[in-house]
């Protein structure tokens, strides 16, 4: 070391690793020996941490790396955290701005739970035993913590603000999106009245799938029927959907307004509707026609001479690769058809909803439509479907001769539909024309009253608004001046073109006039334009009653169309008769030739006069399908004969059996069109739906008050003496409830009623005998339910029970023939009477066939021979 001049000296050692010892010696001289001690520095020997994930987030949990990155954890997150230092600690502690979270110490370890509510970067704070700083800025955790984030609620159908439909049911696509998992969602709307009153809000659950998903795009339909909605009141709707978390977060859709369309744009958009209706119905029946005939062809087509001695004369035959082709075609045709079908009966219930909605109540109408939409129900019967899956079955083995089969069984019910479905076509037409005269009705008498009221305002009102509400009403006269010209169009045939052009003419009057007094007003000149309106609104005030008479007027020559018909089909089935009677007579005399021929062209005429029938069918809902089954089973009857003497053994006597049985079903024919005519002529409706099905109505009501009586008595079932006498009342009145529907039955006039006859009567016999319990009165409920539906009464809504009806039932002394037989029973028919079905119903069969055979020929001796005395 040397010395500098005042005898000092500096040395610097180091860095220290260890103790450092030092002395200065001198020549013989030494100081004392200094001892450096190093102290070693505390450290973080060992951290870990692990993320403990919120349980609703349906995560595991993990560990978490230490080396400095951003650590992105959902809001929520715990983390355990566990560390152990070289030395003694005596704190620790984790710090991040004001967010402090102390840790557990015992001697070098530590442990605790930080819980991150906001982000940033935590620092471990840690002091040893000594009270030295252990780890310094080494270990620092950057945390960005993630909230949960609200659902994101979209509903992309209809997506806008729009107008309500004419059925009040709005369909809406929702499409819900969450970080983690939507838990719930509603539809909350409210009803805002044109005067501006709010209705409370309404709240919808809309179901969500299960294991609640992240995204899922959902259907609701809002259903605003019940709501008390009228023309110009609006309805706001928002969707808002919550998520999982412990704390829901609640996400909402922007809130969309649906407008209640004007009467008048309900109106306009049901006759669209109907003529969309008819347009499909027409497509369908063609269609079917078409495919009909393919289906034909190809169950006719054989293979060729040579390629079955190729195949040896072995039974079974390979289906040709084109053949194959060419079937399934057909089957996959019929299958898009059907469903075609099914969409049709849908909307045909939409347009009876949008009727009801335009104010186009007439229950006549609304019952055409509903026998309609059940004409096309039994148009699809269960054996198509069967056929159609039997095809399928033989075009998957290939089987030609199966699929031969098929293809024949499938034409056959193709035919029944395509039959059924160009009836359903011409009663459309019908009751579409008839709902679009009610329609236009309401339309032109709304147009004038509307504008009569404006003709007070004129005067003294804001001349803006009155010019712009005259020019809507132009508009809407433009509107009902178009649609009546398109209806003259579809009435040419009938003959009621000219009255509807006129008034077509009068309404495109009524709205140039219209459009002169909004010019009038908007110019100030006030007087002239409540003259041009009042000009207006006299040139629509009769066409409400002009077009009311148009309708009943055509309702009656449809009526008398069908009559005219049926009488025309009565004549000819008395005819045929007798024909029938010879032939059986002939055939009991021996005389074969004779009796086949004069058999066969009996059967030709059976023929013809069905095809009329089914025609008058198509255009009037109250003839009966038994009058067809009558005059189906008799032409049985009759190739059943002719086949008895063709043979290479004829046997004349069977041959007269079967005709004799033809005679029997043809007299049933008889009985039921003269039934069918009376009905006819008192039915109120063109189509006469409406009388046929009063019936069924009026015993459903009657079912519900035994119902009721029932189920009062059901308390009292286990004291027998005390219930016995009301129950014996009670099963006087389900047994003539069953005679009613017997009556039903035999009339051919509804489907099932010998079925519910049948069960309305077991029920009878079960009162009469004492038996109540809980089976019989949930047995009578589904009658009562059944007879509903039957009855057309069973479609969500009130019938009003005060309307006046326009429609009779025929009784005992209103009887009315057709002129082709007043003349020979007795001039007006005053005395002799055919028997009514409730005496003929307690005979047999072939005592029926007496009775009516006995009138029969007692209608042939003329006036004045003692033949109505007789």
């Amino acid at each position: 070391v040397r010395l500098d001049s005042a005898g000092r000296a500096t040395r610097v050692v180091g860095p220290l690793q260890a103790d450092l010892f030092a002395r200065l010696t001198s020549g013989g001289r030494s100081s004392d020996t200094l001892r450096v001690a190093v102290r070693l520095p505390v450290l973080i020997g060992a951290l870990s941490i692990t993320a403990r994930y919120p349980r609703y987030l349906g995560l595991d949990d993990e560990p978490l790396s230490t080396a400095g990155d951003t650590l992105f954890l959902p809001a929520g997150t715990r983390l355990e955290i566990r560390g152990e230092a070289t030395a003694p600690l005596r704190t620790a502690a984790w710090r991040a701005g004001t967010t402090f979270a102390p840790m557990e110490v015992a001697a070098t370890r530590f442990s605790g739970v930080l819980t991150p509510r906001v982000s940033g970067s935590f620092r471990l704070e840690a002091v040893a035993a000594d009270g030295a700083v252990v780890g310094g800025d080494s270990v620092v955790l950057p945390i960005r913590v993630v909230p949960d984030s609200a659902p994101r609620v979209e509903v992309p159908v209809p997506g806008v603000d729009t107008t309500a439909p004419l059925s009040l049911r709005l369909p809406l696509v929702i499409d819900v999106r969450d970080d983690h998992g939507v838990e719930r969602v509603a539809v909350e709307s409210r009803r805002i009245s044109r005067l501006g009153f709010a209705d409370p809000v309404r709240v919808e659950s809309v179901p969500v799938p299960a294991g609640r998903p992240d995204r899922a795009v959902l259907t609701f339909e809002l259903d605003l029927r019940r709501r008390g909605l009228l023309p110009g009141d609006t309805v706001r709707y928002v969707v808002r959907a919550s998520d999982n978390a412990p704390r829901p977060n609640v996400g909402r859709s922007r809130e969309f307004v649906l407008r209640l369309p004007t009467l008048s744009e309900v109106r306009a958009a049901a006759r669209e509707a109907t003529a969309s209706v008819g347009a499909r119905l027409d497509s369908i029946a063609g269609e079917s026609r078409r495919l009909e005939r393919q289906t034909e062809d190809l169950a006719r087509e054989r293979p060729r001479g040579g390629e079955r001695e190729r195949r040896g004369g072995r039974g079974e035959e390979p289906l040709a690769f084109e053949a194959a082709k060419r079937a399934e075609a057909v089957a996959q045709t019929q299958e898009e058809m059907l469903r075609q079908a099914e969409a049709l009966t849908e909307a045909i219930e939409a347009l009876q909803r949008s009727a009801e909605a335009a104010g186009v109540n007439d229950p006549d109408w609304q019952r055409q439509l509903e026998e309609i939409r059940r004409q096309l129900d039994r148009a699809i019967p269960p054996e198509l479907r069967e056929r159609l899956a039997e095809l399928q079955r033989a075009l998957e083995e290939l089987d030609a001769e199966r699929t031969r089969d098929a293809l024949e069984g499938l034409a056959k019910a193709q035919k029944e539909l395509r039959e059924a479905l160009e009836r359903s076509k011409e009663l459309f037409r019908r009751a579409a024309i008839e709902g679009d005269l009610a329609n236009l009705t309401a339309e032109s008498r709304d147009l004038a009253r509307q504008q009569a009221e404006w003709n007070q305002q004129a005067p003294a009102a804001d001349s803006t608004r009155l010019a712009a509400q005259e020019r809507e009403l132009a508009a809407r006269a433009d509107s009902l001046a178009a649609a009546l010209q398109r209806l003259g169009e579809e009435l040419e045939p009938d003959g009621r073109k000219e009255p509807l052009r006129a008034a077509a003419a009068r309404a495109e009057q009524a709205a140039q006039q219209m459009r002169q007094a909004a010019q009038s007003i908007q110019r100030g000149q006030r007087r002239s334009a409540r003259e041009q309106g009042q000009r207006a609104a006299q040139n629509l005030q009769p066409l409400g009653d002009q077009l009311e008479r148009q309708r009943q007027e055509l309702q009656q020559e449809w009526r008398s169309e069908v009559t005219e018909a049926m009488d025309q089909a009565l004549s000819e089935t008395s005819r045929l008769a007798e024909r029938q009677l010879s032939v059986e007579e002939a055939f009991r005399r021996g005389d074969v030739a004779g009796g086949r021929t004069e058999q066969a062209a009996v059967d030709e005429g059976v023929t013809r006069l069905l095809e009329r029938l089914r025609e008058a069918a198509g255009k009037n809902a109250l003839v009966s399908p038994q009058i067809g089954a009558a005059l189906a089973m008799a032409q049985q009857q009759m190739r059943r004969a002719r086949e008895a003497v063709s043979s290479a053994m004829p046997s004349p006597r069977e041959a007269a059996e079967q005709a004799g049985q033809a005679v029997d079903a043809l007299n049933a024919a008889a009985y039921q069109m003269l039934r069918n005519r009376d009905e006819l002529s008192g039915s109120g409706s063109g189509s006469g739906l409406a009388e046929a099905l009063e019936r069924m109505s009026r015993l459903a009501q009657q079912q519900e008050g035994v119902n009721g009586q029932a189920g009062g008595l059901l308390p009292m079932a286990g004291n027998p003496a005390a219930v016995r006498a009301q129950l014996q009342q009670l099963a006087g009145r389900q047994r003539a409830i069953a005679q009613e529907l017997e009556k039903l039955r035999g009339g051919g006039q509804m489907s099932g009623a010998g079925q519910m006859a049948e069960e309305a009567r077991d029920l009878a016999r079960r009162m009469e005998a004492g038996r109540l319990d809980r089976q019989m009165v949930e047995r009578q409920e589904r009658l009562f339910r059944r007879m509903l539906d039957a009855g057309r009464t069973l479609q969500g809504r009130e019938e009003d029970e005060k309307q006046e009806r326009r429609s009779t039932t025929a009784t005992d002394d209103s009887v009315r023939l057709p002129p082709e037989l007043r003349a020979r029973l007795g001039g007006d028919g005053g005395r002799l009477r055919m028997p009514s079905w409730e005496q003929l119903q307690h005979f047999t069969a072939e005592e029926r066939r007496l009775v009516v055979e006995y009138f029969r020929r007692l209608a042939e001796t003329p006036a004045g021979r003692g033949g109505e005395e007789r």
